[in-house]
């Protein structure tokens, strides 16, 4: 029995080398349509099309067995309708395939939009008046990453920046709640709520505030700020908002309603940062945001296979496939958490062995060959200290699991320890990295 991913692998390397021989007027665009039944879209000379649709048919059949759908369509010119648009336009818009620039591949989706409609790069660069977006991951939930996220915003505050903090991970809402306003209070409303009404409500009538609300100064004693943006009230009504909500096409004069919630953000609170909670796993919203939305990426692993597995897929999003598409690679810090740290010889064992495997994962999935330019993290770089790939460490403490509320380790644990201030550092060396590439 052949399977469907066989299928589709077996198709495209036959359709490279049918046309590894042929001139520049031939093109293909592989199709796996919502069936995962495969289709195609030839471009070739006039003269051609009879032999060269009987030859790929042929060819298609042999490899693809069942999942081929007899179907191929013959390429227009962008210029002859009605098909031309739209077959350039998928064209366009379609994956590159190594080693050809001949065939494109491209697959059709029922769900999913926000990993493959996910915004291409950030609505802004960063410089003294524009914020960094900062995007905290983690493929497995449990891996401190709402920790991190709310530690980071407590550094930021405390040295006197004024800080967004978004809850994105709208199904498993936990940021929001952790960096809450006094006595625990939220806002009523949140992201999700934003998202919704949007579209709706004219720019004079919706008033930002409405969504958010201000974590105490007493947490970080600094004269910056944490304003926080929830991911919602959690009542009875808010799986309902989940499952009206769009990632896909962008709306609103083509921008999406999460692309105004943060340029308004930066308007009214003048934010010095914007860090989003991207929840976990291969939900929509990670999708959505570990696109080209964020300027950089916190990832937090740990030793688990699983883990590793999907930061896999996450850093070919950031990494292998910008450089396939000659672009750099998108900047991120790479957080080891929960090392046991109960005895010191296993603890830098553990870290090693994590470090190690990062290297290689890294290797495979985000750093590019060395002749890519000074704008890429290449091979080369994987022996220096600030390399992607070294991790920040975050040992496992006992009190990050027991507390109740986030004065009681807020202090002690986050603003006091070494390995929060440490991730703070490397956060602010990547912003700068960020901001240099781009001038």
């Amino acid at each position: 029995m052949i399977h469907a991913d066989q299928a589709y692998g077996r198709a495209t390397d036959s359709l490279r080398e049918y046309l590894q021989d042929k001139r520049e007027a031939w093109r293909v665009l592989l199709i796996n349509d919502l069936f995962s039944r495969l289709r195609v879209i030839l471009w070739c000379p006039k003269g051609h099309w009879d032999s060269a649709r009987a030859d790929l048919d042929e060819r298609l059949q042999s490899a693809a067995a069942a999942y081929w759908s007899g179907d191929v369509l013959k390429g227009c010119g962008k210029s002859q309708y009605p098909d031309g648009p739209w077959q350039n336009d998928a064209w366009a818009q379609a994956d590159a395939v190594p080693g050809t620039t001949k065939l494109r591949t491209m697959e059709r989706l029922r769900t999913k939009e926000g990993w493959f409609q996910a915004p291409e790069k950030p609505p802004w660069t960063i410089d003294k008046d524009n914020p960094a977006i900062v995007s905290f991951y983690s493929f497995k939930g449990g891996a401190g990453r709402s920790t991190a996220l709310a530690a980071t915003a407590l550094h930021l505050a405390a040295a006197g920046e004024r800080v967004a903090v978004l809850d994105f991970d709208l199904d498993g809402p936990g940021v929001g709640f952790l960096l809450a306003a006094h006595d625990g209070a939220t806002a009523p409303w949140g992201v999700a709520d934003y998202l919704l009404e949007r579209p709706i409500v004219t720019d004079g009538d919706l008033d930002i505030a409405d969504y958010c609300h201000r974590c105490p100064s007493s947490l970080y004693a600094g004269t910056g700020e944490i304003v926080v943006f929830p991911a919602g009230s959690t009542d009875r009504r808010y799986v309902g908002k989940l499952a009206r909500l769009d990632y896909g096409a962008p709306l609103l004069d083509w921008k999406h309603p999460f692309i105004l919630l943060l340029q308004e953000i930066r308007k009214e609170f003048r934010s010095h940062w914007i860090l989003v909670d991207a929840g976990a796993g291969l939900g929509n919203v990670s999708g959505f945001v570990m696109g080209g939305l964020c300027h950089l990426h916190v990832l937090a692993g740990t030793l688990a296979d699983a883990s590793w597995r999907g930061l896999e897929l996450i850093l070919d999003r950031l990494g292998a496939d910008r450089v396939l598409a000659r672009q750099p690679q998108a900047e991120c810090v790479l957080a080891a958490a929960m090392v046991p740290r109960s005895q010191e010889r296993q603890y830098r064992a553990l870290v090693a062995a994590f470090t190690d495997r990062a290297r290689d994962v890294f290797s495979d999935h985000y750093y590019s060959d060395p002749d890519q330019g000074d704008d890429y993290w290449t091979v080369d770089d994987v022996e220096s200290t600030d390399a992607p790939h070294v991790p920040v460490v975050l040992p496992y403490d006992e009190r990050l699991v027991l507390f109740r509320d986030l004065s009681e380790v807020a202090n002690d644990v986050l603003l006091e320890g070494d390995p929060y201030k440490n991730l703070v550092e490397r956060v602010r060396a990547s912003r700068q990295r960020v901001r240099r590439s781009r001038r």
